[in-house]
């Protein structure tokens, strides 16, 4: 039987997920819930309904579907949708103007092989590959590995964006197929990281250096949000976890941006803390006070 999985995109021509050209297959489902999470529709493995009202033409075919008979009022509210939503998708089938929007694909390696395949030039001439996002791709390990041992098999460079919070077993499992890791960090105190993501810190900081001693490539992607990264403690920690691996990663720094907040919108949601963007200036003088011994 063909592994199957659950993606909610993938896209072309990126240059900032790994070396060259590349293209991107998000995976659906993460554990984390991050405070300031730049996808939030990636968070939940199942299927999800995005609504934009502004492009309802109000049609009616969504209220004549839906078994509560409100679709809008559901699909605008978080907690009505909780209640209320029996995630049928009809509402979405039905509708003509993409106000409703299905998030959400279900899928087999060979068909998302065949849109990775059809880049495959562009790979060859950019030094580029295939990078696995998210959501994330620990997450859905039997999928991932069929997906990374299917891109080996074709000599396509591979690339992994992961918190790194999942089980031992499926990174190891991994590892042999991944050429390069894209690790983010996002906090190094485990009552903090906890706090603003749900879980600790600590498995996946055992995971990250059970990555660097059995060889890894790995580029660590720091997030960086003004005031709750510019402390002398957070800092040290993360120049002393940095030192202590068994590798010599690259760094590279990731700012906030507010582009998840109107995707919170369209999934009747609220910001619940409100991170500002930092300034170039401020991202230099994070990014020079941080030293590898």
């Amino acid at each position: 039987m063909a592994v199957r999985g659950t993606i909610f995109d993938i896209q072309h021509f990126c240059t900032h997920d790994g070396p060259g050209v590349r293209t991107v297959v998000f995976l659906k489902g993460c554990r984390l819930r991050c405070r300031w999470c730049h996808n939030p529709e990636s968070q939940l493995p199942e299927l999800e309904l995005f609504f934009h009202p502004m492009k309802c033409i109000a049609c009616g075919k969504c209220t004549e579907v839906c078994p509560q008979h409100r679709p809008h009022e559901i699909l605008s509210d978080s907690t009505l949708r909780k209640q209320y939503c029996r995630g049928c998708l009809l509402c979405a089938d039905v509708c003509m103007s993409g106000a409703i929007e299905k998030i959400g694909n279900q899928t087999d390696v060979d068909t998302v092989m065949k849109e990775v395949l059809a880049d495959v030039q562009y790979f060859r001439h950019s030094g580029g590959g295939m990078t696995l996002s998210g959501g994330e791709p620990l997450m859905q390990p039997a999928f991932s590995l069929a997906l990374l041992q299917s891109a080996r098999s074709y000599n396509i460079h591979t690339a992994v964006e992961t918190s790194g919070y999942g089980k031992r077993e499926d990174l190891q499992a991994m590892l042999p197929f991944i050429d390069l890791f894209l690790w983010d960090i996002k906090m190094t105190k485990s009552e903090l990281h906890r706090k603003y993501t749900g879980v600790s810190f600590l498995p996946i900081l055992n995971n990250l250096r059970y990555a660097a001693d059995n060889g890894a490539n790995i580029v660590l992607r720091i997030l960086y949000i003004p005031k709750l990264h510019d402390n002398v403690i957070y800092i040290k920690t993360l120049s002393e976890i940095m030192s202590s691996l068994n590798c010599k990663p690259e760094l590279e720094i990731i700012p906030i941006h507010r582009f998840g907040v109107a995707k919170l919108q369209k999934l009747g949601l609220k910001e619940e803390y409100v991170f500002r963007e930092p300034t170039p200036e401020q991202i230099n003088c994070f990014k020079s006070k941080i030293r590898i011994r």
